[in-house]
């Protein structure tokens, strides 16, 4: 691992490598984002460098959600040499290559993955680009699907002969200003292989070669030299796919079939036909599917009429049309959690379709629904969309009309209309959000809560509360509100280690729960505030239920992670839980974080950073998987693994990240995490020899304990950490001080403290102590409940 700064980055591991360079991962240390740095090999020449400065020119030409950003191109010093560099958007997956060397990939995987292909390269020939470099490893995927393509650097400008032109002259100006062949051979369409003229039908062909791949699991031109190769190309039939046993199957041969001719004209015209006949598939394709519930993302509406004072409805009418939805037969809701999460990362560039269809992909939701609102007075107008999340076609437009005063009306319509644009139905009798009230103040005041709990600060936090407490008092029926401002108590008595805040959003989660006992989303919430107050079957118990009313709902089964973590102090059986949880929802950063904190303790070592990486990755991109907090403390895992295996130095550089990312958050855990920081920070420092700064240090730690506990916070966690910073202190007073905190600590974390105290290294000096091994022989049974 490499911790090099170069300009405002800074590196982290290699990526990959070829002809044109290294690839690494780095952090934009102005912007606290991860990027992907693409340097020149040492010694690069003039037209390495041309090439470099052509690929950063084209692709930041193209705004399209399937291609990947340049950020910025320029030059650094490294390694004692002047290298050129593009600074990319920062994909996390894997190419194509990687995904196919697992073998064919299913029919409809293929399809989602050549539609989203064949729409961003759609968007390079609209601007007169021909890629030229189309090939699997050119192609990143997400982890939900996401299609990203890559490289540039090759491309060729030709534009159209005439406007209305569906193919391209060869006779302009190339970008790269030089003929010549250029691209990769096995991909490569039979003019390019010669060095002609090529247009938009060479990345048909191409396309359909890394299609035939995909499908088939092989590259359909093969050879042992490139000789070989370029005679397949040129003269052998291509091997054709099987037909296949279904529709889709069939009609994705046929068209890779006519994409792959060697003869041009008899390609399809160009990427546009390409992509319609995949739609057409899709369209085709979807009857097959039909057993399969239809996923739906609802976007917050927009205030077209831009009266400030009506932003709340925006957010109001997204939550009714989503729990309305959920009471749909046939259809499943993605949690406004997850929607509102995702919208944080996403571009402010990307709207409209496009943004449909990065959503629908990242939730991996097979329709969106946005909107509009108009309210110039008393009458009101509801415009809502829904939108094919994997192509991003308007497939029905809703507009309903209304009143203020009748707004719960409108909204009942609204969802009753979009249903059957889903083609399901109301079950008999359901209005929209079975728990909804019939106050118009009740329901703003608890609109105003949700914009506030999205904030993600301590004080909009505290405003929340006053809000949702505003629509109960308006309105002791109001089911949604009583949960929210259950889970908004919860969290902030989490925060502040209260407990009597805590009890207080229990009851207002078991008085929801009283008005609607279906309800899944409050029996999550009930479960997490449930283990903050040590209750572990109880909350066992509530996770479960939310897992009969969602048995997809991943914040359920982290907790009940949290559960086997956190008061049974049991990490083997922790582990499948946050992975399961992540498997669900890729995005949970607060369960990668938590995976890699249960496999550190396991020693596995191996997964631990696998785990912590890919929480940093989610941290940076302010992913935590819980709406309302930003996640922190992912460099500090990552260094307490470094740390364990005698890599000091790599755990400072770790320390140091999140301090940096500590500067520009506010956030609730702030002050907790401070003294972990810390903590952990001045042990690193003593193991590099520096005392005098690693006491610093644990000076800063003990202090914002001390003064954290006098504004009466208290909490398990910190006392733990703060334990170890006493403890590696190491005066007298402090081992009394030390053994204090690990007994306070163990009265609500018992079977934690007990389980994990002897696995600190800075714990060590107290092992000999009888108050510790009393702490640890204590240590109840760990209870055998299966997940």
């Amino acid at each position: 691992m490499s911790s090099a700064a170069l300009l405002h980055y800074r590196l982290g591991e290699r990526l990959g490598a070829g002809a044109m360079g290294e690839v690494y991962r780095a952090e934009d240390l102005r912007l606290h984002r991860p990027v992907a740095l693409k340097m020149l090999p040492a010694g690069s020449d003039a037209d390495a460098a041309a090439r470099l400065l052509r690929e950063a020119r084209v692709a930041s030409s193209l705004s399209h959600p399937n291609i990947a950003v340049v950020y910025e191109v320029g030059e650094v010093d490294y390694e004692g040499r002047p290298r050129g560099f593009i600074a990319m958007e920062y994909v996390n997956g894997r190419t194509l290559a990687e995904l196919v060397r697992e073998g064919p990939l299913p029919a409809a995987r293929v399809l989602l993955l050549a539609q989203q292909m064949a729409a961003a390269l759609l968007e390079a020939h609209d601007r007169g680009i021909v890629h030229r470099d189309v090939k699997p490893g050119n192609v990143m995927v997400t982890e939900r699907g996401w299609v990203k393509v890559l490289d540039f650097g090759v491309a060729k400008y030709t534009p159209p002969v005439a406007e209305d032109d569906s193919t391209w002259s060869g006779r302009h100006a190339a970008l790269d200003g030089a003929g010549g062949v250029v691209g990769t051979l096995a991909y490569m369409s039979p003019e390019q292989a010669r060095g002609g003229d090529v247009d938009a039908r060479s990345d048909v062909f191409s396309l359909g070669a890394v299609l035939h791949e995909l499908l088939s699991g092989r590259c359909p031109f093969q050879g042992g030299n490139a000789v070989e190769i370029l005679e397949a190309l040129l003269r052998d039939e291509r091997p054709a796919l099987p037909s296949g046993g279904t529709p889709l199957e069939a009609g994705l041969a046929d068209l890779v079939r006519l994409m792959l001719a060697k003869d041009r004209s008899a390609r399809p015209s160009g990427m546009r036909e390409v992509l319609h006949t995949l739609e057409m598939l899709a369209a085709g394709a979807a009857p097959e599917a039909a057993d399969d519930e239809p996923s739906v993302a609802v976007l917050s509406f927009t205030n077209i009429t831009r009266n400030p004072e009506d932003d709340w409805l925006g957010t109001g009418i997204a939550e009714t049309v989503g729990a309305g939805l959920t009471d749909v037969r046939g259809i499943s809701v993605v949690s406004r959690e997850r929607v509102m999460e995702m919208l944080r990362t996403v571009a402010s560039t990307e709207a409209g379709d496009s943004l449909a269809v990065r959503i629908g992909c990242e939730l991996g939701a097979r329709y969106v629904i946005d909107g509009g609102y108009q309210c110039p007075g008393e009458p009101v107008r509801v415009t809502a969309r829904v939108i094919d999340g994997c192509t991003g076609k308007v497939t029905q437009t809703v507009k309903v009309d209304g009143t203020r005063a009748g707004l719960f009306d409108v909204q009942d319509r609204l969802v009753a209309e979009l249903a059957a644009a889903l083609r399901s139905e109301l079950p008999a009798g359901t209005t929209a959000g079975g728990d909804e009230t019939h106050s118009l103040q009740a329901y703003e005041a608890h609109s105003k809560g949700l914009l506030n709990l999205h904030l993600e600060t301590q004080e909009s936090l505290d405003r929340a509360i006053v809000f949702f407490e505003r629509a109960v008092a308006l309105d002791p029926a109001y089911a949604r509100a009583h949960m929210h401002l259950g889970a908004a108590f919860a969290w902030k008595g989490g925060y502040l280690g209260v407990p009597e805040l805590i009890e207080r959003g229990v009851s207002s989660l078991e008085r929801a729960l009283a008005l609607r006992p279906d309800s899944g989303e409050a029996w999550r919430h009930r479960g997490s505030a449930l283990v903050d107050l040590g209750r572990d079957d109880e909350a066992i118990a509530a996770f479960e239920r939310a897992l009969v009313a969602n048995p997809t709902e991943a914040a359920a089964y982290a907790g009940l992670g949290r559960v086997q973590f956190i008061l049974r102090g049991d990490f083997a059986r922790a582990v499948p839980a946050y992975e399961k949880a992540l498997a669900l929802n890729p995005q949970a950063g607060w369960s990668a974080l938590q995976l890699a904190h249960c496999a550190t303790y396991l020693r596995d070592f191996r997964k631990a950073e696998a785990a912590a990486r890919r929480a940093a990755v989610l941290q940076r991109e302010l992913l935590s998987g819980r709406t309302g907090l930003v996640m922190v403390g992912a460099f500090v895992r990552l260094g307490q693994i470094f740390a364990l295996q005698d890599h000091p130095r790599e755990a400072l550089a770790e320390y140091d990240r999140e301090m940096e990312f500590l500067k520009d958050v506010d956030h609730a855990l702030r002050g907790r995490i401070f003294i972990e920081l810390h903590q952990r920070r001045g042990e690193a420092q003593r193991q590099v020899g520096d005392d005098e700064a690693g006491r610093a240090s644990l000076e800063l730690a003990i202090e914002a304990f001390e003064r954290r506990v006098r504004s009466g916070a208290d909490d398990p966690a910190t006392r733990y950490y703060a334990a170890c910073a006493y403890a590696l202190r190491a005066g007298a007073e402090d081992v009394a001080a030390a053994l204090t905190s690990l007994e306070k600590a163990a009265q609500t974390h018992r079977r934690l403290t007990a389980a994990r105290a002897p696995l600190e290294p800075a714990l060590r000096g107290l092992q000999a102590e009888p108050r510790f091994r009393a702490l640890i022989e204590s240590r109840p049974p760990v209870d055998v409940h299966h997940l």
